[in-house]
């Protein structure tokens, strides 16, 4: 795969993604390195909710949401909601 290639993540990765998060205690950085080599196609962000702004999510989880991350012009990315420009996503964890 080159630089210019870019792999679209799919609702059933999410979903999948999300109940696999879900079933754990707690979610934090080696987790998410473990997800990382499970999903070498998908870009991970972990981060609190509160980075995230008032930004409404794509799928929310006890604990924690998802955002969607697109690929933007050059180095840029941004959350998006649109599925089909996915590459990416942000795990916001809820503040306890």
């Amino acid at each position: 795969m080159t630089t210019m290639d870019v792999v679209i993540v799919g609702e059933a990765d999410i979903q999948q993604i999300g109940t696999v998060l879900e079933g754990l205690e707690y979610v934090d950085d080696d987790m998410i390195s473990r997800m990382r080599l499970a999903y070498p196609h998908i870009r991970f962000t972990l981060c609190s909710e509160d980075d995230t702004g008032e930004r409404e999510p794509y799928a929310s989880y006890c604990g924690f949401d998802i955002h969607l991350v697109s690929s933007g012009a050059g180095a840029c990315s941004l959350l998006t909601h649109n599925i089909e420009q996915c590459t990416g996503l942000v795990i916001a964890l809820h503040e306890e």
